[in-house]
């Protein structure tokens, strides 16, 4: 029997008729299909495993660390500087400010040729080819030039060249370029301060910084910018600094740089009651505006006045002096054998410039005698003089606060030598600064206290909060009395003596002449030809106002001393701020004599530039190893007076320069002994005068005395 069949099964019988069936899979692939389909099952369980386990290595083990890779790439965090405060003169004018800026970048990985990126840069920015090429080949981003100009930022613009970066930043500008530079100090391209008082205030100015993000596309474009965290501006700084006092005194010193063909000099103008000094101005100059600077001039950033280290000289017998009289071992009526001119210390000879006899105390200073001085310091002693050079503040900083401030060099009294205090006497073996002379004189001219020089008035914060700078209060070093006694004294100095050049018309001047031999930094030894003239001084006599320091280093016109170029630079500078600073003329000829005419300030001028005989004679020095100032010899005499017989005048109470100008108006010659007021005369007034006759005077510190009548006054002050 034939088996029965499947439902829904056929049955096939194959060519040869044995009637074999051939059943096809259920599934309908066959073995083959199970095999493929089983090997694509499995390649596709791996591949899902392989991105399940790269998943879970990048979303996981690796998500932190390339999520920060991520950031990296496409976010940028920058420091955003703080608006940087400005810097304001006295009456608010502003010395120092920062402005907007750009700075240009090259993506330099994205540049396809460098060569021609280079050339067109070089050309718009006006900067070197060669370098900026090779800054490209270095690849990544590149700065090209930091704090462009508008122009260059346009230029650059317009070459529409999309590799380039623009990032704003400020810039500091300084708008009135070289003035008062030394004492600003400059900042850089990383907007710290460099110098000055930029570099001083540098916390305080630059405030706080901010902090931003920058967000780049794939190709490294910006796109975007945003703060993260706010700038805190920088605090404002006020000086006690006049801008057109610093201008004038800054025009000045150039010209007299020029003319003297100095190569180096300091002005330095300070009140003497509270230390605030109105002007400093130094030489050789720098523009605080130009950041690319060379070696040489980084070196013009030193501020001479407080960092240039010199022997005063002639200047610094005024210490000498009033110690002298602080202590009691002179008084102004002594009388001092000078030798004719030269007396040994030691194995050293020292010398004046002329030969002087007996000269008075007040002479000693008036003809700068260097024989005289040596002798009222040895009076005084070592010891003493060592104390009175330190509380005159020698050797220390002044405490002004300006980068590069030098103490000076005071030597300790064990290391002196058996010529030292003759030396130091008379300004030599000490090293001092401008700022420390205008310190010296400012206690002489403010009744005896010594003051500490301020420059920075107050810091102003961003919310308006103003703070005064401390300074040391003034410390008391010589008595009213001594300090009255100077000033008369160093009036006569200007009135007859070294200073006559310092004269002001319509001002009492005093002050104290000096020049000094230079060291030469490498043999220690005095530099020959190399000569530092000085005047410090102060007016008016009556109620000081202003102290004045001029220093020129190693001039080399026509003159050298200080009394011919460092006087009048001081006279020029004094009389302008005294009337810019509406101080009232001190001095004035009474209205029933006649008016001074040969020794008025064109006449000093008609001195200075040769016109006429100088009022001194001719300076010159004492010796090649000790020099000094010229003194005055005598007086110009003017032309006679028309009248055929001279009556003696009135001169009594007047001052030597009133005197002499009186005297020479009138055509009569006049000999002097004595320093101050004229408290004797001979022949008396009214006296008819012979032809030729010479009017004599004797000048004291005293009350005005009878005439003499028919005698002669004595010498030597009496």
């Amino acid at each position: 029997m034939r088996r029965a069949r499947h439902a829904g099964q056929d049955d096939t019988t194959d060519a040869t008729g044995s009637g074999r069936t051939n059943a096809l899979p259920e599934n309908g692939l066959g073995r083959a299909g199970h095999v493929r389909f089983d090997v694509f099952g499995f390649v596709a369980l791996v591949w899902f495993a392989i991105i399940g386990v790269r998943l879970l290595d990048l979303q996981v083990l690796q998500g932190r660390e390339l999520a920060h890779k991520a950031v990296r790439q496409q976010e940028t965090t920058v420091d955003i500087p703080a608006r940087r405060g400005a810097i304001l003169d006295r009456n608010g004018k502003e010395l120092a400010l920062s402005t907007p800026a750009e700075s240009i970048g090259v993506f330099a990985d994205r540049a396809e040729d460098k060569a021609a990126l280079a050339t067109m840069l070089a050309v718009a920015l006006d900067i070197p080819e060669a370098p900026l090429l090779e800054r490209l080949n270095r690849g990544g981003f590149q700065w090209v030039k930091r704090l462009v100009s508008l122009a260059e930022a346009t230029r650059a613009r317009e070459l529409g060249i999309d590799v380039l970066h623009f990032e704003p930043e400020s810039k500091r500008y300084y708008p009135h370029g070289t003035v008062g530079a030394h004492v600003l100090g400059t900042v850089g391209l990383d907007h710290h301060g460099q110098a000055g008082l930029e570099q001083r205030y540098e916390a305080q100015l630059s405030g706080e910084s901010g902090l931003g993000v920058l967000y780049y596309d794939a190709r490294q474009r910006r796109y975007g910018r945003q703060a993260l965290e706010a700038t805190v501006p920088g605090s404002d700084l006020q000086l006690d600094l006049d801008l057109e006092l610093q201008s004038f005194v800054h025009m000045e010193l150039g010209r007299v740089i020029e003319e003297t063909k100095s190569s180096a000099g300091t002005v330095v103008l300070m009140e003497p009651d509270s230390g605030q000094i109105l002007a400093m101005s130094s030489w050789p100059r720098f523009d605080p505006n130009d950041l690319s600077r060379s070696a040489a001039d980084l070196e013009n950033l030193r501020n001479f006045a407080v960092s240039y280290m010199v022997e005063p000289g002639s200047t610094f017998k005024v210490l000498t002096a009033a110690a002298a009289l602080e202590e009691g071992q002179v008084t102004t009526d002594d009388v001092f054998d000078c030798e004719m001119g030269g007396m040994w210390v030691g194995r050293r000879r020292i010398r004046d410039h002329h030969p002087y006899g007996e000269l008075t105390m007040p002479e000693v200073l008036m003809k700068s005698s260097n024989v005289g001085i040596i002798k009222i310091g040895d009076r005084l002693g070592s010891s003493r003089l060592h104390t009175y050079i330190r509380r005159f503040g020698f050797g220390t900083s002044t405490g002004l606060g300006l980068p590069g401030e030098v103490a000076g060099l005071v030597r300790p009294l064990s290391r002196w030598s058996g010529s030292s205090r003759a030396s130091l006497s008379m300004g030599q073996e000490i090293g001092v600064t401008a700022v420390q002379m205008a310190r010296l004189f400012s206690t002489i001219a403010n009744g005896g206290t010594l003051v500490s020089p301020r420059i920075v008035r107050s810091i102003r914060s961003p919310g308006g909060a103003e703070v005064s700078v401390e300074r040391e209060p003034p410390a008391r070093v010589i008595s009213a009395e001594t300090a009255a006694t100077m000033q008369a004294i160093l009036e006569q100095v200007v009135e007859a003596g070294t200073g006559r050049l310092a004269q002001i018309q319509g001002y009492r001047v005093a002050g104290k002449t000096g020049t000094a031999q230079m060291i030469n930094p490498e043999s220690r030894s005095y530099a020959d030809g190399a000569y530092m003239a000085s005047f410090c001084g102060f007016a008016p006599v009556n109620d000081p106002a202003l102290v004045g320091v001029v220093m020129l280093y190693d001039p080399r016109g026509q003159f050298y001393y200080g009394g011919r170029i460092a006087a009048p630079l001081f006279s020029s500078v004094m009389r302008w701020a005294l009337r810019y600073l509406d101080v009232p003329p001190s001095k004035r000829v009474p209205r029933d004599r006649p008016p001074a005419k040969a020794y008025s300030d064109e006449l000093l001028v008609d001195f200075v530039e040769g016109r006429v005989e100088s009022p001194d004679g001719g300076d010159t020095l004492a010796s090649a190893q000790d020099p000094t100032d010229a003194e005055p010899s005598g007086l110009a005499e003017s032309e006679p007076d028309s009248t055929p017989k001279a009556v003696a005048p009135e001169m009594r109470g007047l001052t030597m320069r009133e005197a002499f100008s009186l005297a020479a108006s009138l055509g009569i010659r006049i000999e002097s002994t004595g320093s101050g007021v004229a408290q004797e005369q001979f022949p008396a007034p009214g006296e008819v005068l012979a032809d030729g006759q010479v009017l004599r005077l004797r000048f004291g510190m005293g009350p005005v005395l009878a005439s003499t009548g028919g005698q002669k006054p004595r010498q030597g002050g009496g």
